[in-house]
């Protein structure tokens, strides 16, 4: 009987042993993943996609370069100062994403991986930046995309400022971006350029090879996905490139030192704009950059800064009228103040000098 005793216990133990390894199994991919975050970080990605998706960095998802993960509908936001060596004095690092199923499926070959997200991130001390994954960009349709240029290259809807798709690294090849349906849209491809020596992101086109391509995402598991070469010319060379690259906008750097009061830069009150680091509202103490669509010989814009729930509008004048802004150019925008009419409110408006990144360009 107490021999009976003894296996029943001993059968108990190796159940529950058993148990918890297929719990451990079922886990696995979870628990090696950081879903927390740093709320103190400057890195923060919002997950529109209903799935958990896995952050990587870099170009090519490893087990080395996992940056956490994103529950689905959520948003977590991450410490990168230990991911990158020159944190205090700024870059970027490119952003890949796949999902949790994903991730567990292809772990022990993440090189295989479906890659559904795709962003460049700046980084530096005190510098924060905020990043979509939408789920218009992601699903089980999927065409490819080649960058000549040797500099990286973000595709964004419709124009210049237009919502960001995806992002392609200097010369990559044949690289895979997905949608959630078939129906065609078109992509403006925008080259970012980085500048370590001012902290400065640039947008930049070819102004002769350069037009919008209208793309046709297919079955990502078929033999019909198509292929597009940017810019659309498939002759150009980057020697071709360089020399006609133009700005489509300009950089317009705005602080607010309005105490406990965060703002919206828009035009004309209801247009939103984004800062260059993804985020719509411009905080007490902040300074934050823009991209404004003009032309080379300047285009007058309506900047209007709001607060209040847009209840109080301060516009931004020059010599009383609104201030015409030239593509390339730089900006500096300034307003303090108080009360609850925009006669509380000062407004400086300062036009800089043009970009000129020739011999960055140069020399790549």
């Amino acid at each position: 009987m107490k021999n009976l005793q003894k296996l029943s216990v001993i059968l108990l133990v190796m159940g529950l042993v058993l148990g918890l390894m297929g719990c451990d199994e079922e886990k696995e991919g979870v628990d090696d993943i950081d879903w927390e975050g740093d709320p103190n970080g400057t890195l923060t990605i919002i997950n529109n996609v209903p799935k958990d998706m896995v952050i990587f960095e870099g170009q090519t998802p490893s087990g080395n370069n996992i940056i956490g993960g994103v529950r689905g509908t959520k948003s977590t936001t991450f410490d990168i100062s230990g991911v990158v060596e020159d944190f205090n004095v700024g870059g970027y690092i490119i952003l890949r994403g796949i999902t949790l199923d994903e991730y567990n499926a292809k772990k022990t070959n993440l090189s295989k991986a479906k890659i559904e997200y795709s962003a460049m991130a700046t980084y530096g001390q005190g510098k924060k930046f905020r990043a979509e994954i939408s789920p218009n960009y992601t699903g089980d349709f999927a065409y490819r995309v080649t960058n000549l240029g040797k500099i990286g290259m973000e595709l964004r809807k419709d124009s210049p400022d237009g919502e960001k798709i995806g992002y392609l690294p200097s010369l990559a090849s044949n690289m895979l971006l997905y949608a959630d349906k078939a129906d065609g849209f078109a992509i403006y491809p925008v080259f970012v350029y980085y500048s370590r020596s001012t902290g400065q992101v640039t947008t930049l086109k070819p102004t002769s090879q350069f037009e919008t391509v209208s793309v046709s995402p297919r079955p990502a598991t078929g033999n019909e996905i198509q292929a597009y070469t940017l810019p659309s010319d498939p002759d150009a060379t980057w020697d071709s490139i360089k020399n006609s690259l133009s700005s489509p906008v300009a950089y317009v750097t705005v602080t607010n030192s309005v105490s406990n009061q965060s703002g919206r830069v828009t035009l004309a009150g209801t247009n939103f704009l984004k800062s260059q680091n993804g985020y719509d509202s411009i905080g007490s103490g902040e300074t934050l950059t823009y991209e404004i669509t003009s032309n080379e010989t300047g285009k007058e814009q309506n900047i209007v800064i709001t607060f209040y729930n847009q209840a109080l509008q301060v516009q931004v004048l020059k010599d009383g009228d609104s201030p015409s802004l030239k593509n390339g150019f730089d900006y500096e925008i300034t307003i303090s103040g108080s009360g609850q009419t925009a006669a509380g409110y000062t407004v400086t408006f300062t036009e800089k000098n043009k970009r000129d990144l020739s011999s960055d360009i140069a020399s790549l």
